[in-house]
């Protein structure tokens, strides 16, 4: 970890960053050499999963608490003393920050594709302000969090301004008693489920006939970068990693490339949509289509492993063939017979 990093942890304290402090994280970038082992492997492969989530508990630390989103994304955090000043994004005070959130949310409403009256389910609402924002434009809005705190924030909201909003407790893929909507909805959100493929795979029974799921806001790069070395894995930069120590947030990135290919095998049509001079207000939308998605995601990983398979042959090889590999002939030959004199010597005892 970078001393500017724990200076900045000793500033915020007990707090939450100011504008300030929130931009100069998001754009510092530990140095994490574990990362590196991580950006050589398949991100289809099954060790790669079991990499990402111990490189996860490395940066939260408390490692031998492992992870369950159903504590770990449900901070214990109190309502603020004013509903309309204390929520993000009004609580950083900064028109900039505000304005990156309006250019996102325009965004969305702008590719929902939901009739008058129509219904939109949005994961991971946290403080409301869109999903308040579609229920007042006569949708049934709809909000799952696994933030209790949130959930109180937004039913707190919702009735002092008359608003029919429906909100249950419940991780990713789960509430409202399996009901369809024509929309489901991230916003910051997806990049919390560490088991996002398998999120991909359910949410298709979520959606009305010809719905859509749009994801905004995520944190999808266009190739690894210093902040996201790998084709997906817990984010490097010093926000989502204080994010992770204090909350336990799962913090993912994804390329665009993988994040393009996971859609597909877990049986979407992705198409994204940049928005000008503002990566908050980038999107994804996804509409069912292409292979049936399981049966796809596991060809997919029996793929990964035949590649890793051609890879260790290969470097095998390369070693046989090495002028030390001979040099040591040898010696492997002289060891050989001794492992063979030492097992025979033990079957006779």
């Amino acid at each position: 970890m970078s001393f500017e990093f724990e200076t900045l942890l000793d500033q915020i304290g007990d707090g939450v960053p100011d504008a300030a402090q929130y931009q100069r994280m998001s754009s510092l970038i530990l140095d994490i050499p574990e990362a590196r082992a991580l950006g050589r492997m398949d991100p289809f492969l099954p060790d790669y999963k079991a990499a990402a989530m111990a490189l996860y508990l490395s940066l939260r630390g408390r490692a031998e608490q492992g992870y369950r989103a159903a504590r770990d994304e449900a901070p214990a955090t109190k309502l603020p003393a004013s509903l309309w000043t204390g929520l993000v994004p009004w609580s950083f005070q900064d028109a900039r920050v505000a304005a990156e959130h309006l250019f996102a949310w325009g965004h969305i409403l702008s590719h929902l594709n939901v009739p008058a009256g129509g219904s939109v389910l949005e994961y991971g609402p946290g403080s409301g302000q869109l999903l308040l924002t579609l229920s007042r434009m006569g949708y049934r809005a709809c909000g799952v969090d696994i933030d209790a705190s949130a959930l109180a924030g937004i039913a707190a909201q919702a009735t002092h301004l008359g608003l029919p909003v429906k909100t249950e407790q419940a991780e990713f893929g789960a509430g409202f008693a399996g009901e369809r909507f024509d929309c489901i909805l991230f916003y910051e959100a997806f990049h919390h489920a560490f088991d996002f493929d398998e999120l991909l795979l359910a949410l298709h029974a979520r959606l009305r006939p010809g719905g859509r799921l749009v994801l905004c806001g995520e944190p999808v790069v266009p190739a690894p970068s210093e902040g996201i070395p790998y084709a997906w894995g817990p984010r490097l930069d010093a926000l989502s990693v204080f994010c992770m120590r204090r909350f336990g947030w799962m913090e993912l990135g994804f390329t665009h490339p993988f994040f393009m290919r996971i859609a597909e095998v877990t049986g979407w049509t992705a198409t994204f949509h940049p928005y000008p001079n503002c990566g908050r207000a980038h999107l994804y939308v996804l509409e069912a289509g292409g292979r049936p998605g399981r049966d796809a995601l596991h060809a997919e990983q029996v793929a990964a492993l035949r590649r890793e398979l051609v890879a260790v042959r290969a470097e095998l090889d390369a070693a046989h063939a090495s002028t030390s590999w001979q040099a040591t002939r040898p010696l492997r030959a002289t060891k050989a017979v001794l492992d063979r004199v030492r097992l025979t010597r033990d079957r006779r005892r």
